[in-house]
């Protein structure tokens, strides 16, 4: 039985990203709904997604998520859980319409974002491994610099479905609006968020996001790269305005590469 269901499950996903990649407006925005608390939340990755998603389940199930355990043994993991629920995908109007309902984000500079998803994806988990022929017949190298990752960042999204993944702007995961979510939370006010969520489970203990591996900052970027990074994430920073700015990242930039 655990078989067939993941198979219609994972047959149910990819007719939704279907759907979503044709452009249909049902399917635009991926949301975690927690009917009971009356809580919705935009998920983006590279945005403590992770650690927002475990103490989601901890809030709606009051423990962890665990694929032994019987109710979730049709799961891989809790992100393979939350885009199989039925109202994992939804529409823009639809949030709108939501009444008594609680919508938030949590959003990121881009470039930054886009470090980390170099950092984490490329060098540490090494996500182009998978991807090794298509790279050889587009003559990318397998393992990139930073900066040679941002001057192809195009092709290594176009080749490899977890790098386009965690690099998409966050305008489309947001469908380009913010004016259907109650709060916007940005990386720094990740503090105030756990107290929002604490409201709802007051011993909340969140996971901790993850640490170690590879170093990268901004300093490790070219003026080049940072700008070809800008330019790409510039629907970003219009949405996100108020929120992150591509002059202070190019400031930052400048700081550090004149230590």
């Amino acid at each position: 039985m655990g078989i067939i269901k993941r198979s219609v499950d994972d047959l149910s996903l990819y007719w939704r990203y279907s759907c979503r990649k044709l452009g249909l407006p049902g399917y635009q925005i991926h949301q975690i709904y927690l009917p009971e608390q009356q809580l919705v939340y935009i998920p983006i990755p590279k945005n403590a997604c992770t650690s927002i998603k475990h103490a989601l389940h901890e809030i709606e199930f009051g423990k962890r998520f665990d694929a032994d355990l019987p109710e979730f043994s049709d799961y891989r993991e809790h992100h393979d859980y939350y885009k199989k629920r039925p109202d994992a995908f939804t529409s823009l109007q639809a949030l709108q319409k939501k009444k008594g309902v609680f919508r938030f984000a949590l959003v990121r500079d881009p470039v930054k974002r886009l470090l980390s998803c170099y950092r984490n994806r490329v060098v540490d988990l090494g996500d182009l491994e998978s991807s090794r022929s298509k790279l050889e017949r587009f003559r990318l190298p397998l393992r990139p610099d930073l900066n040679a990752f941002i001057k192809h960042l195009a092709d290594y999204r176009r080749v490899n479905k977890g790098i386009e993944h965690h690099s998409r702007p966050q305008a489309q995961f947001l469908d380009g609006s913010l004016e259907y979510l109650d709060r916007v939370y940005t990386l720094d006010e990740m503090p105030e968020l756990i107290e929002m969520l604490r409201k709802y489970k007051p011993d909340l203990e969140m996971r901790r996001r993850k640490t170690g591996g590879t170093t990268v900052t901004l300093a490790d970027l070219s003026e080049e790269a940072l700008h070809q990074a800008i330019d790409f994430y510039r629907e970003d920073y219009e949405l996100l305005e108020g929120y992150v700015s591509s002059d202070d990242v190019i400031t930052k930039h400048t700081e550090l590469c004149s230590e």
